[in-house]
């Protein structure tokens, strides 16, 4: 089976790699828990178990899935993009999207990989290692976050990129998707996969990158679009506000 090239998923970066989210073994536990506990066959599994022992059954069979699915997504590797971003580093994945700056500490040896830390909230995304496939790519990235980037980047970069992309997620749909608007109604598309309108009663900025649309209960709920940089959220927001 041949790895699909990660140019076509991510278009529109300057360096390609892979990503390895370094966290404690119990958040990846929590999360392996929360993803057994919420998956289809476990949701379709008919009446709960009334008796001790059956509980207690189901109980350690539950634990013992999600201890499975923590040690195998602790060792996956995301396929991301990375390109500077005004004065920061974006990496950029199917369902994750950070900034990489300031870094706190960046560990790189001369050879293909390096070890990332970043402030963060407990919970966030703080330590990575990041897999690249030349020397070249790898001392590239590190060179940016050395030195900063500066904001001419960025403008150069406007100037010529039509496409605006964000980290799109509506409860189920977790994806970075593409923004696009057709007679004045906005769609978020997945190329090849999904395409669903967003027609908002009310817009709000979570922060300078991501905004929450809201379209009410019988549509999607609060679509939640997480941005490139502010001046992409700012032109989004300007247009679903008119």
């Amino acid at each position: 089976m041949t790895r699909k090239d990660p140019r076509q998923a991510l278009p529109g970066f300057d360096v390609y790699a892979e990503l390895k989210p370094i966290a404690p073994l119990w958040q990846w536990f929590l999360a392996g828990l929360l993803l057994v506990i919420f998956s289809p066959p476990i949701l379709w599994f008919g009446n709960f178990p009334s008796e001790p022992v059956q509980i207690l059954i189901l109980a350690l069979f539950l634990l013992g899935c999600a201890f499975l699915t923590a040690l195998y997504v602790r060792r996956k590797w995301i396929p991301i993009g990375i390109r500077p971003e005004g004065k920061g580093v974006l990496v950029v994945g199917k369902t994750i999207s950070e900034n990489l700056s300031p870094a706190s500490r960046v560990n790189f040896d001369d050879g293909a990989m390096i070890y990332l830390e970043k402030p963060g909230a407990r919970l966030q995304l703080r330590k990575m290692e990041i897999r690249f496939s030349s020397r070249e790519d790898a001392k590239r990235v590190v060179d940016w976050l050395e030195r900063g980037v500066g904001s001419t980047s960025l403008d150069r970069r406007s100037g010529v990129r039509s496409e605006i992309w964000a980290l799109v997620s509506n409860g189920p749909y977790l994806k970075r998707s593409r923004i696009e608007f057709e007679r004045g109604i906005c769609f978020v598309v997945d190329p090849g996969m999904n395409i669903f309108e967003v027609i908002p009663k009310r817009v709000r900025r979570k922060d300078e990158v991501t905004l929450v649309a809201s379209t009410g209960f019988w549509h999607y709920g609060d679509v939640v679009m997480k941005f490139d940089s502010s001046v992409d959220a700012n032109r989004i927001e300007q247009q679903l506000n008119t």
